[in-house]
């Protein structure tokens, strides 16, 4: 098994579970707490859905899965085998990475762990659904991440 084969496999298993994750999150968690806000924000966090400890999954998977398709990519390069369809795939991590870091997870806290603030509920309402839409354009980019990768194997 050759280094670039070691880092594909390395960025397609968090590439996986990172894929897996998130249609989880998307299907299951978020549903739950956006469902009628700010209502479903305080009945979400009494749940045992709600007091899950999901940063303590995200913290290290997040950066991982960026930085291993960084350094699939760099291997890539390094042994002359570019491939748009890899390059593609670790654009589309960081990409996910750096808008969760900077959108995501900010708003998300405040919306779920201060509950809105002081906000009236139809700003909560017009932003969980903001939230929930744009998560559905970052689950896209998960999921192209994550095909990327298997059809960089090929």
């Amino acid at each position: 098994m050759t280094l670039y084969e070691v880092f594909l496999w390395l960025y397609s298993a968090m590439a996986s579970l990172v894929f897996g994750a998130t249609v989880y999150e998307t299907l299951v968690v978020h549903p739950a707490w956006s469902r009628k806000p700010p209502e479903s924000f305080s009945s979400f966090m009494g749940t045992p859905a709600g007091r899950m400890n999901l940063p303590a999954f995200w913290i290290p998977v997040a950066p991982l899965f960026a930085l291993s398709g960084l350094a699939a990519v760099a291997v890539a390069a390094m042994q002359g085998k570019p491939n748009l369809m890899l390059i593609t795939s670790a654009f589309c991590a960081v990409t996910t990475v750096a808008w969760t870091l900077l959108y995501f997870r900010p708003t998300i806290t405040r919306l779920l762990e201060q509950q809105g603030g002081n906000d009236p509920a139809e700003q909560m309402q017009a932003e969980a659904r903001q939230w929930i839409a744009l998560n559905w354009i970052r689950a896209a980019l998960v999921a192209v991440s994550w095909f990327g990768v298997i059809a960089a194997f090929h």
